[in-house]
């Protein structure tokens, strides 16, 4: 009988099994993927599509609403003076873009013009409650829409609503109540006493109290800084025991010791 040769098992060297490994793609991660990298992922989304900030400041000629802005935005944006001799109360649109940092926002001021200069002053709120309605609606019949488009929809809804109050250390004019009241419930109402560098620190808290109490009895609604979160519950809840907000702005520089400052230079010191 012939025997057949039994078959050896091929033995693969190291040399083989390094050459294969070498053969294997490596690819590497740019960093630790995971759902704990979504509120990274979101927030890197919403920088590279940047914010948008609608801001509405309702007073009278005068009282320093560009200037606050300008403050507050620590920018200077180009607006013109305006005057006292609209026969009506118009609202002037103007949109900024800025940057700080690497953070885009479109910033949008909406200012009345010529509010409160009319000799008949009942009709001064309207104008304002339209355009605030407007928006609204504007974006209702977006959302109706089949195809909706929000990336590059500008939404223009008033997302805040600065009314300034003038420093009279008196109590509020039946416009201030008459608007307040009529806006309240559309917007964050935020109130603020302008230029309030012109009370004494007296007189100012009288001021705030007799507000407030004018405001509870004629049932007006403004915005309050929410308590509900732990972690921001004690820092809102002192800011809003200092409303309304005494404001005062200024774009000068003021030398104060051996740095400038951003203030107002007066007799008895400087207002930083």
């Amino acid at each position: 009988m012939a025997v057949k040769p039994m078959c050896m098992p091929t033995q693969i060297s190291d040399d083989e099994d390094t050459q294969k490994e070498d053969n294997i793609r490596c690819l590497t991660m740019i960093g630790h993927f995971g759902f704990e990298c979504l509120p990274h992922q979101l927030v890197d989304r919403s920088i590279q599509q940047g914010f948008s900030f609608n801001i509405l400041c309702v007073g009278e000629t005068g009282i320093g609403k560009s200037t606050l802005i300008n403050t507050l935005f620590n920018t200077n944006l180009k607006d013109k003076k305006s005057s006292h001799f609209y026969p009506n109360v118009e609202l002037k649109i103007q949109t900024y873009d800025l940057q700080e940092s690497n953070v885009q926002l479109k910033l949008s001021v909406v200012k009345t013009v010529g509010y409160g200069d009319q000799i008949n002053k009942e009709a001064s709120y309207q104008p304002i409650v339209d355009y605030i309605d407007a928006q609204f609606e504007t974006y209702l019949q977006e959302e109706l829409k089949i195809k909706r488009s929000f990336v590059d929809y500008h939404d223009s809804r008033i997302h805040v609503c600065l009314y300034f109050i003038s420093p009279t250390g008196h109590s509020l004019k039946s416009l201030d109540l008459l608007m307040m009241k009529n806006i309240g419930s559309k917007v964050n109402l935020i109130p603020l006493i302008a230029k309030a560098d012109t009370i004494s620190k007296t007189d100012l808290q009288k001021f705030k109290c007799k507000i407030m109490s004018e405001l509870v009895s004629n049932d007006i609604q403004i915005y309050q800084f929410p308590t509900d979160d732990e972690t921001s519950a004690q820092v809102n809840s002192s800011m809003n025991e200092h409303l309304p907000f005494a404001v005062a702005g200024s774009m000068d520089e003021v030398k104060v010791g051996k740095r400038m400052v951003r203030g107002r230079q007066y007799p008895w010191g400087v207002l930083q």
